[in-house]
């Protein structure tokens, strides 16, 4: 899988996983019969959704351990990759630099 796609996904479900922690967080704060309409579940009972906070609140956590996992692997292998062309990089820069500066002034 390439850095391009694993960070796309990785992405993809932090953004979903702080979603899912921001569900877990209304049906803990809000009533059933006080949620919003886009909350699905409402029911005419009284009390909270316990169960579904909770089960909210795993979905998140994993999601957020997933993305943080792939940004890492990501990141180690980018800078891995990084290492070993970022010298040859920027000596090839600073000599463009140079040689641009000496031929600019000559």
């Amino acid at each position: 899988m390439s850095n391009n796609a694993k960070w796309v996904i990785s992405a993809i479900c932090a953004v979903l996983g702080v979603i899912a922690l921001i569900y877990a967080v209304i049906y803990l704060a809000v009533p059933i019969h006080q949620l919003p309409g886009f909350v699905p579940g409402k029911k005419p009972i009284g009390g909270h959704y316990h169960k579904r906070a909770f089960v909210s609140a795993v979905i998140g956590i994993v999601l957020l351990a997933i993305a943080a996992y792939l940004g890492m692997t990501t990141r180690r292998s980018t800078s891995a990759d990084g290492s070993e062309a970022g010298p040859a990089s920027t000596d090839s820069a600073s000599q463009g630099v140079g040689d641009g500066g000496a031929t600019g002034t000559a």
